[in-house]
Protein backbone atom coordinates (compact mmCIF):
# COMPACT_ATOMS: atom_id res chain seq x y z
CA UNK A 1 0.00 0.00 0.00
CA UNK A 2 1.28 3.68 -0.97
CA UNK A 3 1.22 6.05 0.99
CA UNK A 4 1.86 9.85 1.30
CA UNK A 5 3.46 11.42 4.36
CA UNK A 6 3.83 15.48 4.52
CA UNK A 7 5.66 17.50 6.96
CA UNK A 8 7.73 14.40 8.71
CA UNK A 9 9.38 16.76 10.92
CA UNK A 10 12.69 15.50 12.93
CA UNK A 11 14.84 17.58 15.43
CA UNK A 12 18.19 17.82 13.19
CA UNK A 13 20.74 17.90 15.81
CA UNK A 14 19.46 13.42 16.42
CA UNK A 15 19.81 12.95 13.07
CA UNK A 16 22.99 11.18 11.52
CA UNK A 17 24.74 12.71 7.88
CA UNK A 18 23.30 10.05 6.70
CA UNK A 19 19.51 10.54 7.83
CA UNK A 20 18.08 10.35 4.19
CA UNK A 21 18.79 6.58 3.70
CA UNK A 22 17.60 5.86 7.80
CA UNK A 23 13.39 7.17 8.16
CA UNK A 24 11.57 3.58 8.22
CA UNK A 25 12.24 3.95 12.00
CA UNK A 26 10.80 7.78 11.45
CA UNK A 27 8.12 6.75 9.23
CA UNK A 28 7.05 3.99 11.60
CA UNK A 29 6.69 5.61 14.35
CA UNK A 30 4.35 8.58 12.39
CA UNK A 31 2.22 5.46 11.02
CA UNK A 32 2.19 3.98 13.94
CA UNK A 33 3.05 0.52 12.95
CA UNK A 34 6.02 -1.99 13.11
CA UNK A 35 9.23 -0.87 10.75
CA UNK A 36 9.28 -4.04 9.25
CA UNK A 37 5.81 -3.05 7.56
CA UNK A 38 7.05 -0.22 5.71
CA UNK A 39 8.99 -1.67 3.14
CA UNK A 40 10.56 1.62 0.95
CA UNK A 41 10.30 4.63 0.42
CA UNK A 42 11.02 7.88 -1.54
CA UNK A 43 11.68 11.46 -0.41
CA UNK A 44 9.72 14.46 -2.76
CA UNK A 45 11.86 17.16 -0.88
CA UNK A 46 13.76 18.08 2.15
CA UNK A 47 13.80 21.48 3.83
CA UNK A 48 15.21 23.10 7.00
CA UNK A 49 12.93 24.75 9.53
CA UNK A 50 15.84 26.96 11.55
CA UNK A 51 13.41 29.44 13.01
CA UNK A 52 13.98 27.90 16.15
CA UNK A 53 17.67 27.72 16.73
CA UNK A 54 17.79 25.26 19.89
CA UNK A 55 15.37 22.82 18.13
CA UNK A 56 16.10 23.24 14.50
CA UNK A 57 14.04 20.61 12.37
CA UNK A 58 14.85 18.54 9.24
CA UNK A 59 10.98 18.73 7.43
CA UNK A 60 10.33 15.88 5.01
CA UNK A 61 7.33 15.15 2.52
CA UNK A 62 7.67 11.26 0.76
CA UNK A 63 6.03 8.73 -0.26
CA UNK A 64 6.09 4.97 1.77
CA UNK A 65 5.42 1.71 0.87
CA UNK A 66 3.58 -0.09 3.61
CA UNK A 67 2.16 -3.62 4.35
CA UNK A 68 -1.41 -3.70 3.53
CA UNK A 69 -2.00 -5.58 6.94
CA UNK A 70 -0.83 -2.56 8.36
CA UNK A 71 -2.94 -1.19 11.09
CA UNK A 72 -2.10 2.38 11.25
CA UNK A 73 -3.25 4.50 14.52
CA UNK A 74 -4.57 7.42 12.12
CA UNK A 75 -6.43 7.69 8.87
CA UNK A 76 -2.84 8.03 6.52
CA UNK A 77 -2.92 10.36 3.65
CA UNK A 78 -3.14 9.44 -0.59
CA UNK A 79 0.25 9.36 -1.91
CA UNK A 80 1.17 12.73 -3.39
CA UNK A 81 1.86 13.01 -7.14
CA UNK A 82 5.56 12.64 -8.11
CA UNK A 83 7.02 14.80 -10.97
CA UNK A 84 7.44 13.39 -13.94
CA UNK A 85 8.51 14.16 -17.80
CA UNK A 86 7.91 12.29 -20.62
CA UNK A 87 10.24 13.60 -23.16
CA UNK A 88 8.53 14.44 -26.32
CA UNK A 89 9.15 11.38 -28.98
CA UNK A 90 10.56 13.12 -32.20
CA UNK A 91 11.87 11.17 -35.51
CA UNK A 92 14.14 13.41 -37.32
CA UNK A 93 13.65 13.43 -40.92
CA UNK A 94 16.63 15.31 -42.80
CA UNK A 95 18.95 12.37 -42.45
CA UNK A 96 21.72 14.27 -44.00
CA UNK A 97 21.42 17.80 -41.98
CA UNK A 98 22.51 18.35 -39.11
CA UNK A 99 21.72 21.14 -36.44
CA UNK A 100 25.20 22.95 -34.97
CA UNK A 101 25.02 23.99 -30.89
CA UNK A 102 27.31 26.44 -30.07
CA UNK A 103 28.29 25.68 -26.57
CA UNK A 104 29.14 22.76 -24.38
CA UNK A 105 27.27 24.68 -21.48
CA UNK A 106 24.20 23.27 -19.50
CA UNK A 107 21.81 24.81 -22.36
CA UNK A 108 24.41 23.49 -25.11
CA UNK A 109 24.58 19.61 -23.85
CA UNK A 110 20.61 19.72 -22.77
CA UNK A 111 19.84 20.81 -26.25
CA UNK A 112 21.91 18.37 -27.89
CA UNK A 113 21.06 15.32 -26.13
CA UNK A 114 17.35 16.42 -26.85
CA UNK A 115 18.38 16.41 -30.70
CA UNK A 116 20.63 13.43 -30.18
CA UNK A 117 17.56 11.29 -28.62
CA UNK A 118 15.59 12.27 -32.29
CA UNK A 119 18.27 11.19 -34.10
CA UNK A 120 19.47 14.34 -35.44
CA UNK A 121 22.91 14.11 -34.65
CA UNK A 122 23.82 17.47 -33.45
CA UNK A 123 27.47 18.76 -33.78
CA UNK A 124 29.06 20.82 -30.76
CA UNK A 125 31.01 23.03 -30.75
CA UNK A 126 33.07 24.14 -27.99
CA UNK A 127 35.80 26.67 -28.15
CA UNK A 128 37.57 25.21 -24.72
CA UNK A 129 37.65 21.89 -23.95
CA UNK A 130 36.59 18.63 -22.42
CA UNK A 131 36.30 18.42 -18.89
CA UNK A 132 39.36 16.12 -18.52
CA UNK A 133 42.22 18.81 -20.62
CA UNK A 134 39.98 21.32 -19.64
CA UNK A 135 40.88 20.11 -15.43
CA UNK A 136 44.46 20.01 -16.18
CA UNK A 137 44.59 24.47 -17.79
CA UNK A 138 42.56 25.00 -14.44
CA UNK A 139 45.10 23.31 -12.30
CA UNK A 140 48.01 25.07 -14.26
CA UNK A 141 45.87 28.00 -13.99
CA UNK A 142 46.24 27.46 -9.56
CA UNK A 143 49.51 26.48 -10.19
CA UNK A 144 51.61 29.04 -11.98
CA UNK A 145 49.17 31.74 -12.71
CA UNK A 146 49.04 31.09 -16.78
CA UNK A 147 45.48 31.53 -18.34
CA UNK A 148 44.13 29.76 -21.49
CA UNK A 149 42.19 32.28 -22.61
CA UNK A 150 39.96 29.20 -24.36
CA UNK A 151 40.58 26.86 -21.74
CA UNK A 152 39.45 27.97 -17.83
CA UNK A 153 37.32 28.49 -15.57
CA UNK A 154 34.55 29.96 -17.70
CA UNK A 155 35.13 28.14 -21.32
CA UNK A 156 34.67 24.57 -21.91
CA UNK A 157 32.77 21.37 -21.48
CA UNK A 158 30.25 22.15 -18.81
CA UNK A 159 30.44 25.63 -18.83
CA UNK A 160 30.93 28.27 -16.10
CA UNK A 161 28.56 26.44 -13.81
CA UNK A 162 31.50 23.08 -13.82
CA UNK A 163 33.56 24.36 -11.20
CA UNK A 164 31.32 26.90 -9.67
CA UNK A 165 29.48 24.46 -6.99
CA UNK A 166 27.10 23.12 -9.69
CA UNK A 167 24.15 24.52 -7.90
CA UNK A 168 20.71 23.43 -9.56
CA UNK A 169 17.93 25.74 -7.64
CA UNK A 170 16.06 27.80 -9.92
CA UNK A 171 12.84 29.25 -9.31
CA UNK A 172 11.15 28.16 -13.23
CA UNK A 173 8.48 25.80 -12.79
CA UNK A 174 9.03 23.79 -15.44
CA UNK A 175 8.38 19.95 -15.47
CA UNK A 176 11.67 19.61 -18.08
CA UNK A 177 13.44 20.01 -14.53
CA UNK A 178 12.18 17.06 -13.62
CA UNK A 179 13.78 15.28 -17.17
CA UNK A 180 17.30 17.53 -16.13
CA UNK A 181 17.60 16.36 -12.39
CA UNK A 182 16.99 12.30 -13.70
CA UNK A 183 19.63 12.69 -16.37
CA UNK A 184 22.08 14.31 -14.03
CA UNK A 185 21.48 11.53 -11.42
CA UNK A 186 21.58 8.94 -14.41
CA UNK A 187 25.39 10.25 -15.10
CA UNK A 188 26.37 10.09 -11.46
CA UNK A 189 24.94 12.89 -9.71
CA UNK A 190 23.63 12.39 -6.14
CA UNK A 191 20.20 11.42 -5.91
CA UNK A 192 19.91 14.02 -3.25
CA UNK A 193 19.48 16.46 -6.11
CA UNK A 194 16.16 15.80 -6.79
CA UNK A 195 14.34 16.37 -3.60
CA UNK A 196 16.58 18.94 -2.04
CA UNK A 197 15.07 22.46 -1.22
CA UNK A 198 18.37 23.81 -2.77
CA UNK A 199 20.47 21.15 -4.66
CA UNK A 200 23.81 21.30 -5.33
CA UNK A 201 26.57 18.99 -6.92
CA UNK A 202 29.81 20.45 -6.10
CA UNK A 203 32.99 21.08 -8.14
CA UNK A 204 34.45 17.87 -7.32
CA UNK A 205 31.40 15.99 -8.66
CA UNK A 206 30.07 18.15 -11.42
CA UNK A 207 32.64 17.34 -14.51
CA UNK A 208 32.30 13.68 -13.86
CA UNK A 209 28.73 13.61 -14.59
CA UNK A 210 29.15 16.24 -17.80
CA UNK A 211 31.97 13.71 -19.01
CA UNK A 212 29.17 10.78 -18.78
CA UNK A 213 26.28 13.25 -20.34
CA UNK A 214 28.54 14.03 -23.33
CA UNK A 215 29.14 10.10 -23.48
CA UNK A 216 25.77 9.52 -24.01
CA UNK A 217 24.88 12.25 -26.91
CA UNK A 218 27.98 10.47 -28.26
CA UNK A 219 26.45 7.14 -28.52
CA UNK A 220 23.38 8.77 -29.98
CA UNK A 221 24.90 10.01 -32.85
CA UNK A 222 26.12 13.83 -31.85
CA UNK A 223 29.60 15.00 -32.49
CA UNK A 224 31.74 17.14 -30.49
CA UNK A 225 34.25 19.45 -31.49
CA UNK A 226 36.61 20.79 -29.30
CA UNK A 227 39.00 23.72 -29.56
CA UNK A 228 36.49 25.32 -31.90
CA UNK A 229 36.08 29.14 -31.71
CA UNK A 230 32.91 30.48 -33.49
CA UNK A 231 33.64 34.29 -34.28
CA UNK A 232 30.62 35.00 -37.09
CA UNK A 233 27.40 33.56 -37.93
CA UNK A 234 27.11 32.44 -41.88
CA UNK A 235 24.05 34.47 -43.13
CA UNK A 236 22.74 34.92 -46.62
CA UNK A 237 19.24 36.61 -47.26
CA UNK A 238 18.62 36.90 -43.94
CA UNK A 239 18.93 33.62 -43.15
CA UNK A 240 21.68 31.88 -40.93
CA UNK A 241 23.22 29.20 -42.76
CA UNK A 242 25.59 28.20 -40.47
CA UNK A 243 28.84 29.42 -38.78
CA UNK A 244 32.04 30.31 -39.45
CA UNK A 245 35.23 29.63 -37.70
CA UNK A 246 38.02 31.26 -36.24
CA UNK A 247 40.08 29.14 -38.73
CA UNK A 248 38.13 30.86 -42.03
CA UNK A 249 36.16 27.72 -42.39
CA UNK A 250 32.58 27.52 -42.92
CA UNK A 251 30.53 25.01 -41.46
CA UNK A 252 26.88 25.21 -43.23
CA UNK A 253 23.93 24.12 -41.37
CA UNK A 254 20.07 23.44 -41.26
CA UNK A 255 19.97 25.70 -37.98
CA UNK A 256 22.33 26.72 -35.64
CA UNK A 257 21.61 26.92 -31.79
CA UNK A 258 23.89 29.39 -29.79
CA UNK A 259 23.96 28.98 -25.88
CA UNK A 260 27.65 30.48 -25.55
CA UNK A 261 27.46 31.60 -22.06
CA UNK A 262 27.23 35.36 -21.43
CA UNK A 263 31.01 35.68 -21.09
CA UNK A 264 31.16 35.62 -24.81
CA UNK A 265 30.80 39.05 -25.28
CA UNK A 266 32.34 39.28 -28.70
CA UNK A 267 30.19 36.32 -30.19
CA UNK A 268 27.09 38.02 -28.85
CA UNK A 269 28.32 41.50 -30.26
CA UNK A 270 28.71 38.91 -33.74
CA UNK A 271 25.36 37.52 -33.64
CA UNK A 272 24.14 41.10 -33.54
CA UNK A 273 26.24 42.15 -36.23
CA UNK A 274 24.87 39.54 -37.96
CA UNK A 275 21.13 40.60 -38.00
CA UNK A 276 19.75 39.06 -34.93
CA UNK A 277 17.49 41.24 -33.00
CA UNK A 278 17.78 41.90 -29.48
CA UNK A 279 17.32 44.36 -26.39
CA UNK A 280 19.20 45.78 -23.79
CA UNK A 281 18.27 44.15 -20.51
CA UNK A 282 19.39 45.08 -16.54
CA UNK A 283 22.10 42.77 -15.58
CA UNK A 284 24.02 42.91 -12.21
CA UNK A 285 27.19 43.37 -10.51
CA UNK A 286 29.21 43.42 -6.91
CA UNK A 287 31.38 42.11 -5.27
CA UNK A 288 32.01 38.69 -2.76
CA UNK A 289 32.08 38.71 0.50
CA UNK A 290 33.97 36.19 2.52
CA UNK A 291 33.42 34.56 5.91
CA UNK A 292 34.68 32.17 8.25
CA UNK A 293 32.11 29.42 7.88
CA UNK A 294 32.12 28.89 11.79
CA UNK A 295 30.61 31.89 11.61
CA UNK A 296 27.96 31.45 8.88
CA UNK A 297 27.29 28.48 11.36
CA UNK A 298 26.21 30.02 14.68
CA UNK A 299 24.03 32.64 12.32
CA UNK A 300 21.96 30.22 11.52
CA UNK A 301 21.65 27.35 13.72
CA UNK A 302 23.25 28.64 16.88
CA UNK A 303 26.59 26.49 16.87
CA UNK A 304 29.50 27.14 15.01
CA UNK A 305 30.27 23.05 14.63
CA UNK A 306 28.41 21.88 11.23
CA UNK A 307 25.22 19.89 12.52
CA UNK A 308 26.17 16.74 10.59
CA UNK A 309 22.70 15.96 8.48
CA UNK A 310 22.26 19.95 7.54
CA UNK A 311 26.09 20.15 6.92
CA UNK A 312 27.34 24.04 6.52
CA UNK A 313 25.39 26.77 7.10
CA UNK A 314 24.59 28.73 3.67
CA UNK A 315 22.20 32.41 3.67
CA UNK A 316 20.51 34.14 1.63
CA UNK A 317 19.50 37.92 2.07
CA UNK A 318 17.97 40.94 0.36
CA UNK A 319 18.30 44.57 0.84
CA UNK A 320 15.40 46.56 -0.85
CA UNK A 321 15.80 49.47 -2.34
CA UNK A 322 16.08 52.93 0.29
CA UNK A 323 12.89 55.07 0.20
CA UNK A 324 12.85 56.40 -3.30
CA UNK A 325 15.32 54.50 -4.40
CA UNK A 326 18.02 56.82 -3.53
CA UNK A 327 19.96 53.80 -2.82
CA UNK A 328 19.60 50.59 -5.31
CA UNK A 329 18.66 47.27 -3.57
CA UNK A 330 20.96 44.53 -3.28
CA UNK A 331 20.75 40.89 -2.74
CA UNK A 332 23.60 37.76 -2.10
CA UNK A 333 23.91 35.73 -4.88
CA UNK A 334 25.82 32.60 -5.53
CA UNK A 335 26.47 31.39 -2.08
CA UNK A 336 29.21 28.93 -1.38
CA UNK A 337 29.29 26.94 2.38
CA UNK A 338 32.46 25.68 2.61
CA UNK A 339 33.96 26.71 -0.68
CA UNK A 340 36.40 29.12 -2.34
CA UNK A 341 36.40 32.54 -4.16
CA UNK A 342 37.99 31.95 -7.67
CA UNK A 343 39.65 34.13 -10.40
CA UNK A 344 36.80 33.25 -12.32
CA UNK A 345 38.23 35.62 -16.05
CA UNK A 346 38.71 34.18 -19.24
CA UNK A 347 40.97 37.05 -19.97
CA UNK A 348 44.67 38.38 -19.19
CA UNK A 349 44.65 41.29 -17.92
CA UNK A 350 41.31 41.20 -15.92
CA UNK A 351 40.17 40.15 -13.23
CA UNK A 352 36.46 38.93 -12.18
CA UNK A 353 35.31 36.84 -8.72
CA UNK A 354 32.77 34.11 -8.78
CA UNK A 355 32.18 30.78 -5.67
CA UNK A 356 33.18 27.42 -6.11
CA UNK A 357 32.82 24.76 -3.34
CA UNK A 358 32.76 20.69 -3.43
CA UNK A 359 29.81 18.00 -2.67
CA UNK A 360 31.11 18.20 0.79
CA UNK A 361 30.78 21.58 1.15
CA UNK A 362 33.29 21.27 4.24
CA UNK A 363 36.06 24.06 3.73
CA UNK A 364 37.04 26.57 6.61
CA UNK A 365 35.39 29.51 4.64
CA UNK A 366 31.81 31.01 3.13
CA UNK A 367 31.39 33.41 0.54
CA UNK A 368 28.70 34.88 -1.53
CA UNK A 369 28.18 37.48 -3.90
CA UNK A 370 26.56 40.71 -3.09
CA UNK A 371 25.26 42.52 -6.23
CA UNK A 372 22.91 45.15 -7.62
CA UNK A 373 21.16 45.71 -10.29
CA UNK A 374 22.35 48.00 -13.38
CA UNK A 375 19.38 49.60 -14.94
CA UNK A 376 18.61 48.54 -18.83
CA UNK A 377 18.93 52.64 -19.46
CA UNK A 378 22.16 53.14 -18.33
CA UNK A 379 23.57 52.23 -21.75
CA UNK A 380 22.60 52.59 -25.53
CA UNK A 381 24.48 49.49 -26.65
CA UNK A 382 26.51 46.36 -25.82
CA UNK A 383 29.32 47.62 -26.86
CA UNK A 384 28.75 50.53 -24.18
CA UNK A 385 27.41 47.98 -21.28
CA UNK A 386 30.98 45.56 -22.00
CA UNK A 387 33.62 48.41 -22.30
CA UNK A 388 31.81 49.48 -19.02
CA UNK A 389 32.09 45.84 -17.17
CA UNK A 390 35.66 45.44 -18.98
CA UNK A 391 37.13 48.46 -17.30
CA UNK A 392 35.96 47.00 -14.15
CA UNK A 393 37.83 44.36 -14.87
CA UNK A 394 41.12 45.86 -15.81
CA UNK A 395 41.40 47.79 -12.88
CA UNK A 396 40.94 45.22 -10.56
CA UNK A 397 43.03 43.05 -12.04
CA UNK A 398 45.80 46.21 -11.64
CA UNK A 399 44.57 46.56 -8.03
CA UNK A 400 45.25 43.03 -7.05
CA UNK A 401 49.06 43.92 -8.22
CA UNK A 402 48.50 42.46 -11.90
CA UNK A 403 49.21 39.12 -11.11
CA UNK A 404 45.86 37.42 -10.35
CA UNK A 405 45.99 38.58 -6.55
CA UNK A 406 42.83 40.06 -5.65
CA UNK A 407 41.97 43.54 -4.40
CA UNK A 408 39.76 43.28 -1.12
CA UNK A 409 38.72 45.12 2.11
CA UNK A 410 37.42 44.37 5.68
CA UNK A 411 33.61 44.77 5.13
CA UNK A 412 34.03 47.28 7.90
CA UNK A 413 36.61 49.28 5.47
CA UNK A 414 34.40 48.95 2.66
CA UNK A 415 31.83 51.00 4.48
CA UNK A 416 34.19 54.10 5.60
CA UNK A 417 35.21 54.07 2.01
CA UNK A 418 39.39 53.23 3.47
CA UNK A 419 41.46 50.51 3.29
CA UNK A 420 43.69 48.67 6.26
CA UNK A 421 45.11 44.99 6.94
CA UNK A 422 43.62 42.12 5.89
CA UNK A 423 43.00 38.72 7.11
CA UNK A 424 45.50 36.29 7.19
CA UNK A 425 43.68 33.61 6.19
CA UNK A 426 41.49 33.31 3.16
CA UNK A 427 40.17 30.95 0.40
CA UNK A 428 41.92 33.08 -2.63
CA UNK A 429 44.08 30.69 -4.32
CA UNK A 430 46.71 34.00 -5.00
CA UNK A 431 46.61 36.06 -2.18
CA UNK A 432 44.51 39.24 -1.13
CA UNK A 433 46.10 42.98 -1.65
CA UNK A 434 44.53 45.81 0.10
CA UNK A 435 43.03 47.77 -1.95
CA UNK A 436 39.90 50.17 -1.66
CA UNK A 437 37.40 48.10 -3.37
CA UNK A 438 34.75 50.46 -3.28
CA UNK A 439 36.39 52.95 -5.35
CA UNK A 440 36.53 50.17 -7.97
CA UNK A 441 33.27 49.84 -8.28
CA UNK A 442 31.08 52.52 -9.50
CA UNK A 443 29.92 55.08 -6.57
CA UNK A 444 26.30 53.77 -6.70
CA UNK A 445 26.98 49.99 -6.65
CA UNK A 446 29.02 50.55 -3.64
CA UNK A 447 26.30 52.70 -1.92
CA UNK A 448 23.92 49.71 -2.63
CA UNK A 449 26.27 46.85 -1.15
CA UNK A 450 27.60 49.60 1.87
CA UNK A 451 23.25 50.04 2.91
CA UNK A 452 22.84 46.18 1.79
CA UNK A 453 25.60 44.97 4.82
CA UNK A 454 24.29 47.31 7.12
CA UNK A 455 21.26 45.45 6.55
CA UNK A 456 22.45 42.09 6.62
CA UNK A 457 24.15 43.02 9.74
CA UNK A 458 21.14 43.76 11.67
CA UNK A 459 19.93 40.20 10.73
CA UNK A 460 23.27 38.49 11.54
CA UNK A 461 25.22 40.68 14.15
CA UNK A 462 28.91 40.02 12.98
CA UNK A 463 28.38 40.24 9.23
CA UNK A 464 30.41 43.42 8.97
CA UNK A 465 32.97 42.72 11.75
CA UNK A 466 33.82 39.25 10.04
CA UNK A 467 33.23 39.55 6.58
CA UNK A 468 36.14 40.41 3.88
CA UNK A 469 34.84 42.01 0.31
CA UNK A 470 36.69 40.74 -2.27
CA UNK A 471 37.65 41.61 -5.93
CA UNK A 472 34.67 42.54 -8.26
CA UNK A 473 31.52 40.10 -9.36
CA UNK A 474 31.27 41.36 -13.23
CA UNK A 475 29.92 38.47 -14.83
CA UNK A 476 26.72 37.54 -13.21
CA UNK A 477 24.28 37.99 -16.02
CA UNK A 478 24.14 39.30 -18.95
CA UNK A 479 23.46 42.67 -20.24
CA UNK A 480 21.60 41.70 -23.68
CA UNK A 481 18.52 39.62 -24.13
CA UNK A 482 17.68 38.48 -27.81
CA UNK A 483 14.55 37.97 -28.91
CA UNK A 484 13.02 35.10 -29.78
CA UNK A 485 9.37 33.25 -31.05
CA UNK A 486 7.86 31.73 -28.14
CA UNK A 487 6.47 28.64 -29.87
CA UNK A 488 9.71 28.38 -32.78
CA UNK A 489 12.11 29.52 -30.49
CA UNK A 490 13.69 31.29 -33.47
CA UNK A 491 15.02 35.14 -33.33
CA UNK A 492 12.31 36.93 -35.32
CA UNK A 493 14.99 38.52 -37.24
CA UNK A 494 16.86 35.91 -38.51
CA UNK A 495 15.30 32.23 -39.47
CA UNK A 496 17.42 29.39 -38.77
CA UNK A 497 19.04 31.43 -35.29
CA UNK A 498 17.91 29.66 -31.61
CA UNK A 499 19.64 31.74 -28.85
CA UNK A 500 19.75 30.31 -25.79
CA UNK A 501 20.35 30.27 -22.15
CA UNK A 502 22.37 32.70 -19.79
CA UNK A 503 24.22 34.36 -22.94
CA UNK A 504 21.32 35.24 -24.88
CA UNK A 505 20.08 36.70 -21.51
CA UNK A 506 17.34 33.89 -21.43
CA UNK A 507 18.13 32.08 -18.58
CA UNK A 508 19.89 32.30 -15.04
CA UNK A 509 22.05 29.23 -13.47
CA UNK A 510 22.58 25.89 -14.63
CA UNK A 511 18.92 23.69 -14.69
CA UNK A 512 16.91 27.08 -16.47
CA UNK A 513 19.64 27.05 -18.77
CA UNK A 514 19.06 23.05 -19.46
CA UNK A 515 15.17 23.51 -19.64
CA UNK A 516 15.90 26.37 -22.02
CA UNK A 517 18.13 24.48 -24.23
CA UNK A 518 15.71 21.40 -24.07
CA UNK A 519 12.97 23.60 -25.04
CA UNK A 520 14.40 25.22 -28.26
CA UNK A 521 15.58 21.63 -29.47
CA UNK A 522 12.06 20.74 -29.06
CA UNK A 523 11.38 24.36 -30.79
CA UNK A 524 13.42 23.35 -33.60
CA UNK A 525 12.09 19.51 -34.07
CA UNK A 526 8.67 20.55 -34.52
CA UNK A 527 9.40 22.04 -36.93
CA UNK A 528 12.26 19.79 -38.26
CA UNK A 529 11.10 16.30 -37.06
CA UNK A 530 7.97 14.12 -37.00
CA UNK A 531 6.19 12.44 -33.67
Amino acid sequence: MKIGIEKLSLPARSLSANADQELIPHIARWCGISQEEVFSYKILRRSIDARCKSDIRVIYNLNAEISSAAHPNYRLENPSPEMNYEVPVYRYTSIDEHPIVIGAGPGGLFCALILALAGAKPVILERGKEVERRRDDIDNFFDNRELNENSNLLYGEGGAGAWSDGKLFTRVKDPRIHFVLQEMIAAGAPEAIAYYSHPHVGSDLLPEVIASLREKIIDLGGIFRWDTLVTDLFVKDGVCKGVILENGETLEAPAVIVAAGHSARNFILAQIRAGASYRMKGFQIGSRIEHPQEFINFCQFGESEMIPVLGNAEYNMVSHPAVRRRIDGATTFCMCPGGEVIAATPERGRLCTNGMSNSGRDGSFANSAIVTTISEKTFRTPEEAYAFLDSIEKRSFEEGGADYGCPAQRAADFIRSKTGTLPRQTSWNFGLKSAAVDSILPEKVSAAIRRALLHFDSIAPGFIRYGTILGTETRVSSPVRFERDEVTRENPALANFYPVGEGAGLAGGITSAAVDGILSAEGYLRKHAVK
